[in-house]
């Protein structure tokens, strides 16, 4: 990564930062609802920093404590990383082991889907890494926000929070889509996922229609 690169990165996930504090804000008002004590909720966002399976956590955190069922639906929520960090590799093999760590260790999905158009080794690595900072302080700067004033707020849906995750996800389709050859992987990725949410319980339909995408993506490569 060049010098300065980091502040390059950083400053680039700004705005997509602004619309995270929102979702923060959310989440520090349903911690709060389901009745987690602040200092959890805020040390949760920093330490944890997975807002989707925080969420999706949130229940089993409130009631009897669950640690095989709490271990497995953050392992399905985020198994996507698991992908993501593979394709990571090549930009990040010349690194040592603790540095290629500490790099993707604030991976999120909106800076991982901007370097996937970003043509410079340099600068995708200070998108990963500077704009992973950038998501990671404005989560914790929402999730304190909602902690202190979440009984200002009261409901967040009714200035629509909860439509933030879809949007962000749309957004972040239209950024990575390249067109015709775009098609077979994202309708497939599209209809898999949906087909498990519909049969299965639990949320390991992210990783099924990752898992497609990615193997019809690889089939098209060939036959081309």
């Amino acid at each position: 990564m060049r010098k300065g690169g980091f502040w390059d990165g950083f400053w680039r996930l700004g705005p997509v930062g602004a619309m995270v504090i929102a979702f923060g804000i959310a989440w520090g008002v349903a911690g709060k609802d389901a009745g987690l004590s602040d200092a959890l909720i805020i040390v949760m966002s920093g330490v944890v920093f997975a807002g989707a399976s925080q969420f999706a956590s949130i229940e089993l955190w409130a009631g009897p404590m669950n640690y095989l069922a709490l271990f497995l639906i953050t392992v399905a929520v985020n198994a996507r990383h698991l992908l993501m960090g593979t394709t990571l590799y090549p930009d990040l093999a010349h690194q040592s082991r603790w540095r290629q760590m500490l790099s993707v260790m604030t991976m999120t999905d909106a800076p991982y889907a901007m370097a996937q158009s970003e043509p410079d080794r340099d600068r995708r690595i200070a998108l990963i890494v500077g704009g992973g900072w950038m998501i990671w302080l404005t989560w914790m700067i929402g999730t304190v926000i909602g902690v202190v004033f979440g009984g200002i707020l009261g409901d967040t849906r009714a200035y629509g929070f909860d439509a933030l995750m879809p949007i962000f996800f749309s957004v972040m389709l239209v950024s990575v889509f390249k067109g015709r050859s775009s098609l077979l992987p994202f309708i497939g990725a599209g209809v898999a996922s949906l087909l498990w949410y519909l049969s299965f319980p639990g949320n390991w339909h992210v990783i099924v229609g990752a898992l497609v995408g990615g193997a019809l993506n690889v089939v098209q490569g060939e036959q081309e």
